[in-house]
């Protein structure tokens, strides 16, 4: 005879039977529809990847006619800016040759022509020797280290901006303080330092001091950097009063720098120092 607790369990069953059927179903639908979904999803982003594709050959097809512009331009913009100017450009710190060729042939393509020199930072005092040859080129006696590094500075600034026999520069030379490479002759039409990430080198050492000693001699003078670092050194030529280029190794840089060795007066280029990217030139 059945019972009510047999009941009960044939109850129970019968409903953990429906529960169970009913999410088998649930699943079978979602899964279904979880399918559907996905495929959907699928082809919207093959349709966006497409897009996207599209969209990035059109630009570039854009940006390849905007360079094909740009180098037809900038001959023309710059040509004979520097028509038989001797450009220097000093760093005292290491310059790349690619970037040191970039310079050069942006002066050229503007007519000049280009030397650069390579100013090694404690200018050798810590030699015993380089230090009493340095010496030997001033009357004064008993000279301190920074007086020295002072008469070595203003003598450096003398050589590139006044007719000379290069004497003291060549001394420089043949000791390892300084480095001269290019075509370029002497004196200078004008100057461009070349700067470098402040966590690298430090443009007070060298840089300023020439700089207040060059600016005597009324000639343009630049700082440049390439457009791409951390630490910019530009504010720190900004400082002293001269133009700046903070974007030299593009086109627009380049064109900044011819025009400010020119003379043109300004701080150009894509940083947040920069008054403008371009030099505006009314008349030439």
């Amino acid at each position: 005879m059945f019972d009510f607790r047999y009941h009960l369990t044939t109850v129970v069953a019968i409903f953990l039977s429906l529960a169970l059927g009913i999410l088998l179903g649930s699943v079978i639908v979602d899964k279904g529809i979880i399918a559907e979904q996905q495929q959907v999803l699928i082809d919207s982003v093959k349709a966006d990847v497409r897009q996207v594709q599209d969209e990035n050959r059109s630009l570039k097809k854009e940006l390849d006619e905007t360079n094909q512009l740009q180098d037809g331009l900038f001959p023309l913009t710059v040509q004979e800016r520097l028509y038989q100017k001797n450009v220097v450009f000093i760093s005292s710190s290491p310059v790349s040759d690619n970037l040191r060729e970039l310079l050069f042939e942006s002066v050229a393509r503007a007519g000049g022509q280009s030397l650069y020199i390579r100013i090694y930072t404690g200018l050798g005092l810590n030699d015993a020797e380089t230090k009493s040859r340095l010496s030997s080129f001033f009357p004064e006696e008993n000279l301190s280290d920074d007086e020295l590094t002072s008469k070595v500075i203003e003598g450096i600034a003398v050589e590139l901006a006044t007719p000379s026999d290069r004497t003291f520069l060549k001394e420089l030379a043949d000791l390892g303080i300084l480095e001269i490479k290019g075509n370029g002759s002497l004196p200078a039409n004008g100057l461009a330092f070349v700067g470098a990430d402040l966590s690298k080198f430090n443009p007070e050492a060298i840089d300023l001091p020439l700089i207040k000693k060059l600016k005597e001699f009324d000639l343009p003078l630049v700082g440049v950097e390439i457009e791409k670092i951390s630490n910019s050194s530009i504010p720190i030529y900004q400082s002293v009063e001269i133009s700046t280029v903070d974007n030299v190794d593009t086109l627009p840089g380049q064109i900044s720098l011819v025009y400010a060795l020119r003379g043109v007066v300004g701080s150009f280029g894509t940083k947040s120092s920069a008054e403008k990217l371009l030099p505006i030139v009314i008349s030439e």
